[in-house]
């Protein structure tokens, strides 16, 4: 039951009980009929039995005029209220549903805790399409509210991924707060769509050794980064924030470039990025056959299939 509506509920019966224990004690009426003089007053029906004969009669009955009518009329807004909203929702979501399905390239994150909130934040700001899916009700409603397109599935099998149309989404962000459910989701996610680009968060060490066994390359555990940051911001303050302000792009954007058999880098030595890309441009790293190279020569030639890493300055 909605929280609202079991408030309002115990509301009413808190009232009712006032209500049928006041007209018994104070009219000396029988207590169904007290119950049926409550109801009727909260209700606002005239009935000539109710009128009060004593000065603690009225008092009760003024009070009990007030409260119940206030009380009937926010219980009957509330479920009113809840009616709309579901049924408003139930709409939303086929609309939804209708929309992901001619989804190509989107990104999924699985776990709308603080974890998922802030991956799909991330992913919002720069641009990104996202659809958060969780098996908690309560957290895909906060990020409905929140302007995400969030539903509610009880687990990443056939069903729950034709709902956030797994088949066609480029990557995957397991953000559950349970490892055994993350492992499920990754062995399901793989059967549906085994191309797709899978990142992970692990509670422990094991979890984490597992989801790499399984295939998962990057997964990280949040204690152990939060961790290491700590220790970073303690120990070389200037370079984590220098590293910070790259990842969060504050005043520089990092980018990913995919060198394929055309590229102008194909074949090139690494002097040559300022000479293509501009001067503003730099060269950080390149990854290639799952390797990083970090800090490369300008003698290094980059080949067709690396990935290179650049850092432009927007000053």
């Amino acid at each position: 039951m909605d929280r609202r509506v079991r408030f309002g509920t115990i509301l009413m019966m808190v009232v009712i009980s006032y209500g049928t224990l006041g007209f018994h004690w104070v009219s000396q009426v029988p207590w169904l009929l007290s119950l049926y003089y409550t109801v009727a007053v909260m209700s606002t029906v005239s009935d000539p039995g109710i009128s009060p004969k004593t000065p603690e009669a009225v008092l009760f009955t003024t009070v009990l005029v007030i409260v119940g009518t206030m009380g009937w009329i926010f219980w009957v807004s509330l479920l009113v209220s809840v009616i709309v909203e579901t049924d408003l929702g139930a709409f939303q979501e086929k609309r939804w549903k209708r929309r992901v399905m001619r989804m190509k390239g989107h990104f999924i994150v699985l776990g709308a805790g603080q974890v998922g909130h802030s991956i799909a934040s991330e992913l919002r700001d720069q641009g990104e399409t996202v659809v958060v899916a969780d098996t908690d009700r309560e957290r895909v409603t906060r990020m409905i509210h929140e302007g995400y397109m969030a539903f509610h599935i009880e687990r990443l099998d056939q069903d729950g991924g034709e709902t956030v149309n797994l088949a066609s989404a480029r990557g995957l962000a397991l953000a559950l707060p349970d490892d055994a459910q993350n492992l499920y989701a990754y062995l399901s996610a793989r059967d549906v769509n085994p191309h797709i680009l899978v990142v992970a968060r692990a509670q422990t060490p094991q979890a984490a050794h597992y989801l790499n066994t399984l295939g998962v390359e990057r997964v990280i555990l949040p204690d152990v980064v939060s961790g290491r940051r700590l220790a970073h911001m303690l120990v070389k303050p200037v370079a984590h924030d220098l590293l910070m302000a790259i990842l969060n792009e504050e005043g520089v954007q990092l980018t990913e470039v995919l060198v394929s058999e055309g590229s102008q880098m194909a074949n090139q030595p690494v002097g040559q990025v300022r000479q293509i890309f501009g001067h503003d441009v730099t060269l950080i790293g390149y990854w290639r056959e799952g390797l990083t190279h970090m800090g490369p020569k300008a003698q290094d030639v980059i080949k067709p299939g690396d990935t290179l890493i650049l850092v432009q300055s927007d000053r």
